[in-house]
């Protein structure tokens, strides 16, 4: 049987292993998204990165947050995605990050922390979704 070297077959990198620097970022709609999140559930509960990846020259955002499944259920989810070039100069809005669906927010921040490499936060907060189940969640929110 013949072995292949990994180094010739290589494919794009990972978001993670691209040196992006990730620096806590809001906007006009997710502040007051982070804001109604912490005073409902607490201190932690929404949080969203966004970095620039010199590689591509393309800038990313991760967000980890409550959100609501297709199904309906609560739950915390965290997600990436390539913002639009023209993003940074307010011409176009972003649409939502794909990701995946966790029951406890320590979950969601490790599945982020080790797919792309944001921060784990300090001090960070054991939420999961009994915290939810009286949190009016917006359908369009995903992440």
């Amino acid at each position: 049987m013949k072995k292949f070297n990994l180094l010739k077959f290589g494919g794009r990198r990972r978001i993670k292993d691209r040196g992006i620097k990730w620096e806590e970022t809001y906007h006009e709609r997710s502040a007051p998204l982070k804001k109604r999140f912490e005073n409902e559930i607490g201190p932690g509960s929404y949080i969203r990165w966004e970095g620039h990846d010199y590689t591509t020259d393309s800038d990313y955002f991760v967000v980890v947050g409550p959100a609501i499944q297709r199904s309906g259920q609560k739950s915390f989810f965290a997600g990436v995605k390539k913002l639009p070039p023209r993003y940074k100069r307010g011409k176009v809005k972003s649409y939502a990050p794909s990701g995946k669906y966790f029951t406890n927010i320590h979950s969601a921040l490790s599945h982020a922390s080790e797919m792309w490499g944001v921060s784990f936060p300090k001090n960070q907060q054991k939420y999961d979704q009994n915290n939810l189940k009286n949190i009016d969640i917006p359908r369009h929110v995903k992440g």
